[in-house]
């Protein structure tokens, strides 16, 4: 089974660093306050230095019903994408998360549907793609439910 963990796109993390309002037309905002923020671009932990940006993205899957924007962090300064394929990316592998199972034309499967800490994150992944009418995963916060990142067969 192949598959690989999708961070938001350079081009969008770009514009967004360049700008003062989201897509959405929110101001962006610049967190600093010697915390940690899951960044979305290199999906690391980022911003103990620098601080992170935070905005309003909407996904671009599902195309569906399901669609809606979430709120994300992003590395102030910039970052390079995350290309690490089947590796569990730093901001899931530690943090309790919320996988959504996705259908080709973008309907929700409720049954594949489940939570995971973060250190089960990649079995439950493959268990979730046994079912070859999953064509991918979005990967949100437990408890926020930001999204994080996305699965994709490849």
């Amino acid at each position: 089974m192949r598959y690989q963990f999708e961070a938001m796109p350079s081009t969008v993390a770009h514009w967004h660093r360049k700008n003062r309002l989201d897509k959405l037309g929110n101001r962006i905002l610049h967190v600093h306050d010697g915390g940690t923020y899951p960044c979305r671009h290199c999906l690391k932990e980022a911003g103990k230095k620098d601080g992170a940006l935070l905005f309003s993205y909407r996904l671009p899957l599902p195309d569906s019903v399901y669609a809606q924007p979430t709120a994300v962090f992003l590395c102030k300064g910039e970052c390079t994408g995350y290309t690490g394929g089947q590796s569990v990316p730093e901001i899931v592998g530690n943090r309790f998360v919320a996988l959504r199972a996705f259908r080709a034309k973008g309907l929700m499967d409720y049954a594949m549907n489940t939570l995971s800490d973060g250190k089960g994150v990649g079995d439950e992944v493959e268990r979730i793609l046994q079912n070859n009418e999953i064509a991918f995963i979005n990967v949100h916060t437990a408890l926020a439910g930001c999204m994080l990142c996305a699965v994709r067969r490849t």
